[in-house]
């Protein structure tokens, strides 16, 4: 016990001489520092541990702020907007395309695609299998978008609650923050009142309005985009005989019946004109074939009974066929040009045919009226009209001529029938007016104009002829000779004319009297002064018994109406006779004075 007492004591007197060798107070007062200073940055650690949960809370707030208001900015937004993953579900839709399109809440859209909303809008309306079909039965953008991997724009149109509309669309891919590819995104809006308008512009366009058919300009239009091999333009034969005799209402409701006729044959049908209708042919047919094809259709055709109130009436087609690769309607025109004028009912272009001369003959033609025109070549010869009575010349007709580049004189044949189908005429009319009236405004005798229907019914073109009569002082001598067969009966235009010019002393003639649509009514009816007798009565008169009767008839009509008669084509002594014996009162004609020019 005495032992193991020394042994602890001599450990003890080890330890406490070990412990001696440190300085306790300063290692107290070191470790008192060392904790403050661990103290301090604890400290320091936890406020900015504090700090920075302050900062990352208020970055999540503004976040949460600015994502809200994003959110309420494309909630407020009419167009609509919204993504969606690649399986086409939503990952977000706004109140627009919610409201508008899918007729859901935004909770109920996430997670599911357009198919699911289409049907449920049209369970709805069992009646009606078009009520919705917008993301259904309307094209799938989404695939386009995906497969290309850029921003796209389209143009889709479904059926919405019933009602078509129309949305231009913008879609893009959609990728997470980590760049991958999760979906797509788009906004739409609503552009169906747009189409629309351009709908009804296109209509108004290349569409005619009384048949509804595509028009000339449409059939251009696709002969350029789809380069069809062959076009047949029809017409319709003697069109102008059906408005003149029934009246343009009547000729109206025609026109809509062959166009429907068209139609029921399942053409797609172009009316080009007035009484023009044309089709296209795609397939590589030979010509014969589509020639054989056109003369069966235009058999069947004249088996169709067309009605104008009660009546029956039975109308003729003609065709005018081209199968060429370039200007296809151009000759398809000459072709049916060429049926018209040699009264064939199917007539088919070919490139070496004379057609195709006579069209640039025609060109040619016109393009010389323009130029003769501007260079003051359109010239008037004046051939005098004979009182029968005394010998003595009455007045004269004025007759118009072109001078060509050559100095060569062209007679009105060769130059007023393309005149007046090229929109011609009238210029024509306004010159050969101003230059009879300055020819005659400082003499007595009395002169004579042409005047097509054409120009009476251009308001443009009669008031320059009255201005320039007041202004000539010659409205008292001057004579309007009107055709009698371009069918002055249907026009109102006529008699306004007539009354306008004879209240300001003129007179009127009817020219080409006693052939054609010769009708008595017309001079009693337009108030007529002078009746000119058709040549080829008068030049025939002495050979033919029936010519001479027509002739008296119309002298004693005449007679009886106070107007005067003229004889026309009078060529020699024994005509001349027999028209005075008749009592004819005026004479026309080489034998008593061929036209030229007077100063």
């Amino acid at each position: 016990m005495s032992q193991e007492c020394n042994t602890i004591g001599s450990k003890i007197k080890s330890f406490l001489a070990y412990i001696n060798i440190f300085d306790i107070p300063r290692l107290t007062r070191e470790i008192s520092c060392d904790v403050k200073l661990i103290r301090d940055k604890y400290d320091e650690t936890i406020k900015a541990i504090d700090d920075y949960k302050k900062e990352l809370e208020a970055e999540r707030d503004k976040r949460a702020r600015e994502r809200n208001l994003f959110l309420s900015v494309l909630d407020h937004l009419d167009d609509m907007v919204w993504a969606k993953d690649l399986e086409g579900r939503y990952l977000y839709a706004n109140d627009a395309i919610c409201n508008n399109l899918l007729m859901a809440t935004p909770k109920e859209v996430i997670g599911k695609n357009d198919v699911f909303f289409a049907k449920r809008e049209r369970e709805k309306h069992p009646e009606n299998k078009q009520w919705h079909t917008f993301g259904e039965l309307c094209f799938n953008s989404d695939t386009v978008v995906l497969d290309e991997m850029k921003p796209m724009i389209f143009e889709e149109y479904g059926n919405i609650k019933g009602e078509l509309v129309y949305l231009e669309v913008n879609k893009a891919p959609l990728h997470d923050v980590n760049g991958k590819l999760i979906g797509t995104i788009g906004s739409g809006r609503d552009i169906t009142s747009q189409v629309l308008l351009e709908k009804k512009n296109e209509k108004l366009a290349f569409y005619d309005q009384l048949t509804l058919l595509p028009n000339r300009q449409k059939i251009l239009l696709d002969i350029s985009l789809k380069n069809p091999t062959a076009c047949v333009i029809f017409n319709v034969d003697e069109f102008k005989v059906i408005n003149d005799f029934f009246g343009m209402e009547s000729g109206d409701k025609i026109l809509q019946d062959i166009s429907k006729w068209f139609l029921r044959l399942d053409f797609e049908t172009y009316r080009i004109d007035g009484d023009e209708f044309a089709i296209l042919y795609y397939e590589d047919i030979p010509i014969e074939n589509i020639k054989h094809n056109i003369e069966n259709l235009l058999s069947l055709f004249e088996e169709e009974l067309f009605h104008i109130e009660d009546e029956i009436i039975h109308i003729q087609l003609s065709a005018g066929i081209a199968k060429v690769k370039d200007k296809l309607l151009t000759k398809a025109d000459i072709a049916i040009n060429y049926a018209r004028e040699q009264k064939i009912k199917v007539s088919v272009y070919e490139e070496n045919a004379n057609i195709e001369e006579k069209y640039k003959h025609n060109i040619a033609i016109a393009t010389s009226i323009r130029e003769a025109l501007l260079d003051n070549r359109i010239i008037c010869h004046y051939q005098p009209i004979i009182d029968i009575e005394t010998g003595k010349i009455a007045k004269y007709e004025t007759l118009v001529r072109m001078i060509d580049k050559n100095n060569k004189i062209i007679p009105p044949l060769d130059f007023l029938k393309i005149a007046k189908k090229t929109k011609l005429y009238s210029h024509i009319t306004k010159e050969v007016v101003h230059q009879s009236c300055n020819m005659f405004k400082n003499k007595k005798e009395s002169f004579s104009v042409n005047l097509s229907i054409d120009d009476i019914k251009d308001a443009n073109t009669v008031q320059e002829i009255i201005n320039t009569i007041i202004k000539t002082n010659t409205a008292s001598r001057i004579v309007f000779e009107i055709l009698e067969s371009e069918g002055i009966e249907n026009y109102d235009e006529v008699a306004n004319f007539i009354i306008q010019v004879k209240s300001l002393g003129a007179k009127i003639a009817i020219d080409d009297f006693g052939t054609g649509y010769s009708n008595f009514e017309h001079i009693l009816r337009l108030n007529i002064d002078y009746i000119k007798i058709d040549g080829s009565l008068i030049k025939n008169i002495q050979k033919d018994k029936k010519h001479r009767i027509i002739v008296e008839t119309i002298v004693d009509f005449a007679k009886k109406t106070d107007s005067k008669t003229v004889a026309e084509f009078v060529s020699d002594e024994t005509i001349f006779s027999i028209i005075k014996e008749i009592g004819v009162d005026f004479s026309q004609g080489f034998f008593t004075g061929k036209p030229k020019m007077i100063n």
